[in-house]
């Protein structure tokens, strides 16, 4: 087995009423690994993603990322821990104020300070493996939710992480920026070696490039070795969640 990136046993995420989900996951991650968290609505998909990244403090369980127990981290590790674990949140949020290729730049210029056209160079060169098709001049507003999506994986990268959490990314993009997105994050489990974790709805992408399944029902939890083992399931659970997402 490959050392784990990413160990969770009996996770627990919150609610946001601030009580604990009622079924707790034990997963295993290595490295270059594309993972999808699926389920139907009320399975607890961003509160289960949040806590794998550190992001949340779990009710119960333990959490380990590159084999350090989040639970003993004091404020300086936990904010290296930032650089090294990505958290892209649903809509992909970006500072309104300045232009996509800023957008890009700022957040390596806070944390590595160096110079500032080798820091710009590293962004469009980033961009371009990324394939970004959008202008880098243009304020987030003025850009589509494909280019803004491209814009915070990006400013991720910057940070040289060694895994990418992301909230549902394929929300409201066509199924041709869809396809585009699904490229990159191929392109950042084989070529650079990360470990992509995904909370979507997007059964396509799950059954073409999920590695593991990740199925989170507010009855039931439980973990599958690729598309074919989580459609031969014989849990009623998952074949409702099947039929009804089909």
């Amino acid at each position: 087995m490959s050392a784990a990136l990413l160990e969770a046993v009996g996770l627990l995420p919150r609610r946001e009423d601030g009580g604990a989900f009622a079924h707790p996951l034990t997963f295993h991650m290595p490295a270059g690994r594309t993972v999808c968290l699926v389920g139907p609505n009320g399975g607890g998909k961003t509160a289960y993603l949040r806590a794998l990244a550190a992001v949340d403090a779990p009710a119960a369980g333990s959490l380990k990322l590159f084999g350090l127990d989040t639970r003993r981290l004091g404020e300086a590790a936990r904010r290296s821990l930032r650089l090294r674990a990505a958290f892209v949140a649903e809509g992909a949020p970006l500072l309104s104020v300045v232009n996509g290729l800023a957008n890009v730049t700022l957040p390596a210029m806070y944390h590595r300070p160096g110079n500032a056209t080798e820091v710009q160079a590293a962004a469009i060169e980033t961009l371009r493996f990324l394939d970004y098709p959008g202008r880098q001049d243009l304020l987030p507003a003025y850009l589509n939710q494909h280019e803004r999506l491209l814009l915070a994986i990006a400013r991720c990268l910057m940070l040289s992480p060694e895994a990418i959490f992301l909230d549902e990314p394929f929300h409201m993009t066509d199924n041709a920026c869809r396809d585009r997105e699904a490229a990159v994050y191929r392109k950042l489990a084989r070529e650079r070696n990360m470990a992509v974790l995904i909370a979507t709805h997007n059964l396509e992408f799950v059954r073409r490039h999920a590695e593991d399944i990740v199925f989170l029902h507010p009855g039931w939890t439980g973990c599958f070795k690729g598309w074919g083992e989580f459609t031969g399931s014989k849990r009623a659970e998952v074949h409702e969640f099947l039929d009804t997402a089909a």
